[in-house]
């Protein structure tokens, strides 16, 4: 759906009204959306489709995904997080999931920026060298 210059504007607009110390405060959002669903703007599907946007994005920037070959341990997880809120701010969100597939070595992203230390991403680099 493509979504007007105006409608982005718009929920920019009410994604910032809903920012409390830079953090997304969810009681604000369900606020501004019973009241968009109560008074229904112009081109009110294009402001909620922007606004669901601009709320991934927010939520991906404060999620760290973490992927690793084993199960982490719990003085590793610690670690991981220490590390990543000392870089990234402390309201992360961490998720961890493991994949065999990657023979060793971590795999982290955090919005867009992704740190790939994985075996199976340097076997790659070196198989594309060759």
């Amino acid at each position: 759906m493509k979504v007007s210059k105006a409608s982005r504007e718009f929920a920019t607009r009410v994604f910032r009204l809903c920012l409390e110390n830079g953090s997304l405060n969810e009681e604000k959002l369900s606020q501004s959306l019973t009241f968009l669903s109560n008074n229904k703007p112009g081109d009110y599907l294009g402001v909620l489709t922007a606004l669901k946007r601009l709320v991934r994005l927010d939520v991906d920037k404060r999620t760290a995904y973490i992927e690793s070959a084993e199960a982490l341990v719990a003085a590793e997880t610690a670690r991981i997080e220490t590390a990543l809120k000392a870089k990234h701010g402390e309201n992360l969100i961490f998720q961890y999931a493991t994949n065999p597939e990657l023979i060793g070595g971590l795999k982290v992203r955090v919005g867009s920026q992704i740190f790939d230390g994985t075996v199976q991403s340097k076997i790659q680099r070196l198989a594309d060298a060759i």
